[in-house]
């Protein structure tokens, strides 16, 4: 079984001014083993000499092999690249998405990972009905499967499950299940916004786990602070609302079947590492129950 972080973890997406090399140290020193890479379009590249000023770069315009043996020199392993790739507003919108997503697939595979994490697209509001945006799923289905053709067997593309994503909830991603035939087309299984939208997702691990590539372990509460301008508000594990438990118990005897994944937003950047690292204590010790 392995837990993995990301970096946007250990960074803030509006003030990202924590060194590549600096936040695959901490992730390594909280005693991480595998990293979310996230590919960032006109950000600095990782190249030969000095690393970037920041965390989230542009991997595209990077060179692979030094950024394969960065991360191995902080002792972690790149398993999962992120990218906001995916638009399927209309067909044309989700061909080019296809296309992008098997980019993303191409550019994981130059840097080692075997699984990619787009996002699911934007539905027109949050929690609608399946029937009333079947085009948008067909259309994120349809992008996976081009993605997936001719890659090798290894690769996964697993859905960041999101608030507001056009893949949100339980049934949205059994539906998605259906259109996609293909198993490595599948999910992260993204736990703090399963709680913000009120689904019960620790049932896809029992009915669906063979498409659960990912295990996102969120912490998000359900009444955000004041000061908070969004529904969506992710915590150090174990102190939001997330039923954390009901995942473990989902999960029990099959740990090793998905990869792990902590990841928040709303914690202070001064304060992000110790979180991770109490976030890392905290899962594995629920696991191990």
């Amino acid at each position: 079984m392995r837990i993995g972080t990301s970096l946007h973890a250990l960074t803030d997406f509006g003030n990202d001014v924590k060194p590549f090399c600096q936040a695959l140290a901490e992730a390594a020193e909280c005693g991480f083993e595998t990293v979310m890479l996230m590919n960032f379009p006109g950000q600095p590249p990782v190249t030969a000499g000095e690393g970037p000023r920041c965390c989230l770069v542009d991997l595209e315009a990077s060179d692979p092999e030094v950024v394969r043996q960065t991360v191995a020199a902080a002792g972690l392993v790149p398993a999962f690249v992120y990218q906001a790739c995916t638009n399927v507003a209309d067909d044309e919108a989700a061909a080019q998405s296809g296309r992008a997503m098997g980019n993303l697939v191409a550019l994981a595979r130059s840097l080692g990972a075997s699984v990619i994490i787009p996002n699911a697209g934007v539905a027109p509001a949050p929690l609608m009905p399946v029937p009333e945006k079947e085009d948008l799923l067909q259309r994120v289905a349809g992008a996976a499967m081009s993605a997936l053709e001719g890659a090798p067997a290894e690769m996964r593309v697993a859905f960041d499950i999101h608030y507001g994503a056009a893949i949100e909830s339980v049934a949205d991603c059994e539906r998605l299940f259906e259109l996609a035939p293909d198993p490595r087309a599948g999910i992260a299984l993204n736990i703090g916004h399963m709680t913000t939208c009120r689904q019960e997702g620790w049932n896809l691990l029992r009915d669906h786990l063979d498409r659960v590539h990912v295990v996102a372990w969120k912490d998000h509460l359900l009444e955000p602070p004041p000061e908070a301008t969004h529904p969506v508000y992710s915590v150090e594990l174990g102190t939001g609302d997330s039923p954390l438990e009901r995942y473990a118990e989902g999960l029990r005897g099959n740990e090793g079947a998905v990869e792990h994944l902590i990841t928040f937003e709303h914690v202070p950047l001064a304060e992000k590492k110790e979180a991770l690292r109490r976030s890392l204590a905290y899962l594995r010790g629920l696991l191990g129950r």
